[in-house]
């Protein structure tokens, strides 16, 4: 059978007396193990690019083209997610996979010769970016397929892949870099990142592995029916359902603009932060490994963090919005708080209380966007993956601009802070102004 269409096999057959229904299991797990390795793999180097590519940088024009690298990476990452929808109307999961898996291998194996920053730009920021963006809209769309009761558990698993990939890869590829060099260095993690192909190729359509619904009598006869409609609206793709759902009226609203705008500049923040520390950090004059080893404790506190908040969310309430703005507001102190001195118990303190706070900014922002637009969620974050992506696009190059024209880290920080202040200022003004209308 053609894996683009079977789906529509899959729905003649739910015609019939017994219709399939997600797994739940079975090649579920298979699936599942495919979207843990495209997360630990396409999060997991990006977590030690500054690391990484520390050496390159010196060796061109310091620092600058850094924020310029993961501007482009994360705006081809988004574009890339938004465009795979479009192709998951006519394409299975495995094509479209694939392709994503390929041109990210086509990135890392590029990115070995690069020799100039705007090389690097290409290789690493358009083409790596654009294929890990292919691969995102994939894997969550497939994962939701073959999960209906386990999926919370089971995205838990996948999380924890993730962040023991951010924990791993700092020491992982310092030590490489020990051993082998630079250049040997992108090849070993091209040969890693090869593993990307076996996560998509296990991306089987769900009806070549859907289970008989259970008989039932009465009522729970219109739970079922209301469950196979379920599969079927989860058998459009996140990014197609988002492509359909653009509403630009969802902008006359003053209070979701305000969600937009907040949260695409504290993105803006989180992610350059995460690049730009390891830079820092070399500038104080630590080692490689002093250097790892502190990313390593940051990322170990954002695990501990994400499963404090798992915990502590399944026995109480939370208000995202409320956490969110006060992790932000935190943030952005911890940001200057930073660059006040360059001791090394000092710097690995406070970059433990910003792997802690992230999760807050990480973790809760899709809520935070459901609680914008709760009847029109998929629009809402069509626009938000629209709107930071072409952010990033401008404010990491200018962050680089800044490093350029002063020579210091500590202005880019400031530069972070001042993103975070955006989100602050824009919903506080928000506050008051609803508050007085209420």
């Amino acid at each position: 059978m053609d894996e683009a269409f079977a789906h529509l096999e899959g729905n003649k057959q739910g015609e019939g007396k017994k219709a399939g229904v997600a797994p739940d299991g079975g090649w579920g797990y298979v699936v599942c193990l495919g979207v843990g390795f495209t997360f630990m793999f396409g999060f997991g180097s990006s977590n030690a690019f500054g690391i990484l590519f520390n050496s390159f940088f010196m060796e061109q024009d310091g620092a600058s083209g850094l924020p310029l690298v993961i501007g482009v990476y994360n705006g081809a990452l988004s574009i890339a997610g938004f465009l795979s929808g479009i192709a998951l109307k006519k394409y299975s999961f495995r094509q479209v996979g694939l392709v994503g898996a390929g041109l990210f291998v086509l990135g890392d194996i590029l990115t070995i010769f690069v020799k100039r920053t705007y090389q690097l730009v290409f290789t690493f920021g358009v083409i790596r970016g654009a294929g890990f963006g292919v691969m995102i809209p994939v894997s969550f769309t497939a994962f939701n397929c073959y999960f209906t009761k386990k999926r919370t558990a089971m995205m838990s698993a996948n999380q924890t892949m993730s962040s023991m990939a951010s924990i791993t890869f700092p020491i992982l590829v310092t030590f490489l870099l020990a051993e082998y060099g630079f250049r040997w260095t992108l090849a070993l993690i091209m040969a890693i990142d090869l593993h990307l192909l076996f996560a998509m190729i296990v991306m089987h359509p769900v009806e070549w592995h859907m289970v008989k619904a259970p008989e039932v009598k009465g009522d729970d006869v219109v739970e079922i029916k209301k469950s196979p409609l379920r599969h079927q609206s989860i058998q459009k793709s996140i990014i197609k359902i988002i492509y359909d759902n653009v509403e630009l009226d969802l902008l006359k609203d003053p209070k979701f603009v305000s969600t937009l705008v907040g949260l695409g500049f504290a993105f803006v923040s989180d992610v350059t932060y995460l690049a730009m520390e390891p830079m820092l950090l070399f500038s104080y004059q630590y080692s490689k490994m002093q250097v790892a080893t502190c990313v390593m404790a940051g990322a170990i506190a954002d695990l501990a963090a994400r499963f404090f908040l798992a915990v502590f969310t399944y026995f109480y309430t939370v208000d995202s919005r409320k956490v969110f703005f006060v992790g932000t507001f935190i943030t952005m102190i911890l940001r200057i708080v930073l660059i006040l001195s360059d001791n090394i118990t000092y710097v690995f303190t406070i970059t433990i209380i910003s792997g802690l706070v992230r999760c807050s900014v990480q973790v809760l922002f899709p809520l935070v966007l459901v609680t914008a637009a709760p009847d029109r969620f998929p629009a809402a974050l069509a626009l938000h993956i629209l709107f930071s992506g072409c952010l990033m696009l401008m404010a990491d190059p200018m962050i680089g601009v800044i490093y350029e024209a002063t020579g210091s880290y500590v202005n880019c920080f400031i530069a972070m802070s001042f993103c975070c202040l955006v989100c602050i200022v824009l919903w506080t003004v928000e506050y008051f102004v609803y508050r007085k209308k209420a």
